[in-house]
């Protein structure tokens, strides 16, 4: 069972202060942002990349971005460099010295552009529904169609993976129903191969995300730091827990008083940690 983060910094203070070296996974949308009705719109609070670069030019972190959004629009909307990027849940990973592409979903491309077309074909009798794709794998956004439409939404995309010639994995989201290539790789596969390529092998991870699609990681890094965004009594493989994306820029600029050479920064009990 996960435990409330901010009860538990003293014991995470202990744990980050003896690692030689740490990794920081951070999810996206639902973690560094909030969902918002459609993924077009979403964008770094004020001062966040800032803050992150604040945190990805510390002597002892190394950065990762790792979301489900296609690595370009990914590293666009974050826009720090220097740092590494793993967009459609891991299966592209690029960064200083690292690229990487999961080759069989790679070779599964056509079969998803077919998926794709079929998919919005059939999605378009709902309003507000839509069929992103991000290439490698596709979204089908419902967050803007009716509330009593989800039904009719999962049946649909049931009813297309039914009829596609290639195997897919489904993966049900905050109102989005993500389709994957079914192979052996995922955010925690992706997770532990950055750092098997990065070396320190006594280096500290933690990984924070929202979504099902983070679970994989969760688990992966399980003797790790692994923080779940979200509250309420849903199952989770994290460690940790807190409420919302605001209350991981707490912990990102507490993280960030931590370290050696950085600028203080001013916290606050009641919301967003701001820079003095």
């Amino acid at each position: 069972m996960s435990r409330p983060l901010f009860e538990t910094l003293d014991e995470l203070s202990a744990r980050i202060a003896k690692a030689p070296h740490l990794f920081l996974f951070l999810d996206f949308d639902g973690t560094l942002t909030p969902i918002e009705p459609h993924p077009n719109m979403v964008r770094l609070p004020p001062q966040g990349a800032a803050r992150l670069q604040a945190l990805h030019l510390a002597p002892r972190v190394s950065m990762m971005i790792i979301s489900g959004r296609e690595r370009n629009d990914l590293q666009s909307r974050v826009g720090v460099p220097g740092i590494i990027y793993a967009g459609n849940h891991g299966l592209e990973i690029s960064g200083p010295g690292l690229v990487f592409v999961e080759p069989t979903a790679v070779e599964c491309r056509g079969a998803l552009q077919a998926l794709a077309t079929d998919l919005a074909h059939r999605i378009a009798a709902i309003p507000g529904a839509f069929v992103e794709d991000k290439g490698l794998t596709l979204s089908v956004h419902y967050r803007l169609a009716p509330p009593n439409s989800a039904e009719t939404v999962r049946q649909t995309v049931h009813a297309a993976l039914a009829n596609a010639r290639h195997p897919f994995q489904l993966t049900a989201g905050n109102m989005v129903f993500d389709v994957r290539p079914r192979v052996t790789w995922s955010k925690g596969t992706a997770a532990n191969w950055i750092r098997e390529q990065l070396g320190k092998p006594r280096a500290l991870a933690i990984y924070i995300g929202d979504d099902a699609t983070d679970e994989d990681a969760f688990a992966a890094l399980s003797n790790d730091i692994t923080i779940k965004v979200g509250g309420g009594p849903s199952e989770t493989a994290a460690g940790f827990q807190v409420e919302s994306h605001e209350d991981i820029w707490r912990f990102l600029d507490w993280l960030a008083n931590m370290l050696p050479g950085r600028e203080p920064i001013v916290v606050s009990a009641q919301g967003p940690i701001h820079r003095s």
